[in-house]
């Protein structure tokens, strides 16, 4: 179909110039052209071919012209782009640096990330930081206030980096006068709380930082395992500043959040030893019975033996609902000592034998060596006392 149509225009474009060449011949026409003095004669034809070619020429002068002045730009641009792309390449090396903890190559590379105009925000706090890391406070803090004299960076994001180089440099003075100069928007700011409460550590400020450990949790801007080791510090610290009011280390732990009070943590330890040097035994007998409803805990049942005999009794019923966990026979051994306050001599020595059988510990065989010795079973005990030896010995 393509070759039928082509031998068609081909064959048309024949007619047409032998129709054009026999015009010609029959009538060349006749073109006079005048200008002072100066005249020219031709043939019509020869005027429109000259014509035809003049346009051809002066057209393909223009292309020469246009290629020849855009070689520059072109060149220009070229080298822009590897401009553009070695600042990218630079600035893309100085953050996987100060992400791997090279500072020195991360301020090197941002600090040569590129022109002014090339660069974000971010190059000059990060390469400030990265100087504050090396320790090179001063540099780091040079690097911020040329930063703010160029308006490089908004302010906030200047005076947030500024404090974290005096906190760096255990300075939390200067860090609280660089924190004052934010906003009450920009000091709600996630980072901003996370600068506040490492001033708030470095001051010892504990009620300020636990206020301050709900928001950076939310927004997750400091680890956990440091917002629990803040979080346990400030508490136990807060509880041994409340001075020698019982009530006021009651309502401090009734306020402390779940994880502080969940079990194993040593702040219901120091809860309990400051209520027993307090002798508030009314007091740390209801907080034990309180705390036996959801653990049983050895810094609960050692507290035991330093009840008086009224406030220990009382404690009996909350105890008996844990033996049947009672691995390490602690609760056993609690129950055989309320046992022999009450004086039930038979109950104590069946508690203190089955305390025995559960964990045969230092303690339990010393107490159960004991009641035996009352009992005036002294070869039984002497045995139980002999094994205890033999095995502190070895445990040395």
């Amino acid at each position: 179909m393509t070759m039928a149509r082509m031998s068609l225009y081909l064959v048309l474009s024949l007619f047409a110039g032998a129709i054009l060449v026999n015009t010609i011949v029959q009538d060349p026409g006749y073109l006079l052209m005048t200008w002072g003095d100066w005249q020219a004669e031709t043939s019509v034809w020869l005027a429109l071919s000259a014509l035809l070619l003049a346009y051809i020429v002066i057209g393909l002068l223009l292309r020469v012209v246009r290629s020849t002045l855009r070689v520059p730009k072109a060149l220009h641009r070229w080298l822009g782009l590897r401009s553009v792309r070695g600042a990218h390449r630079r600035a893309d090396k100085g953050f996987a640096a100060f992400f791997e903890g090279r500072w020195d190559v991360a301020e090197k590379a941002l600090r040569k990330a590129g022109p002014a105009d090339e660069q974000t925000l971010l190059h000059p706090l990060y390469a400030a930081l990265a100087a504050a890391r090396r320790g090179q406070t001063e540099r780091a803090l040079a690097l911020l206030d040329q930063a703010e004299t160029d308006a490089a960076a908004p302010l906030s994001l200047v005076v947030m980096a500024r404090a974290e180089c005096h906190l760096a440099a255990m300075a939390p003075d200067r860090a609280e006068q660089a924190l004052d100069q934010l906003s009450s928007a920009e000091r709600a700011l996630p980072r901003a709380k996370a600068l506040q409460a490492e001033f708030a550590y470095a001051q010892r400020d504990w009620q300020r930082l636990i206020e301050l450990l709900p928001d950076l949790r939310r927004g997750r801007v400091v680890p956990e395992h440091q917002a629990a080791a803040w979080e346990r510090e400030a508490w136990l610290a807060a509880l041994s500043e409340t001075g020698d009011s019982t009530s006021t280390a009651l309502s401090l732990w009734k306020r402390a959040p779940d994880s502080v009070k969940s079990e194993g943590q040593p702040f219901w330890a120091a809860l309990v030893t400051r209520l027993q040097s307090e002798e508030d035994w009314e007091a740390l007998q209801k907080a034990l019975q309180e705390r036996l409803e959801h653990y049983c805990e050895s810094a609960t049942l050692q507290t035991m033996s330093a009840l008086p005999e009224r406030q220990a009794i009382k404690m009996k019923k909350s105890i008996k609902r844990w033996c049947e966990q009672d691995a390490e026979g602690r609760c056993h051994a609690a129950l055989a000592h309320i046992a022999q306050l009450e004086g039930d001599t038979e109950a104590a020595g069946s508690l203190w034998e089955q305390a025995y059988g559960r964990c045969p510990s230092a303690e339990n065989t010393a107490k159960w060596s004991e009641w035996l010795r009352d009992q005036g079973e002294e070869g039984q005990a002497s045995a139980l006392e002999a094994e205890l030896l033999a095995t502190l010995r070895q445990d040395r």
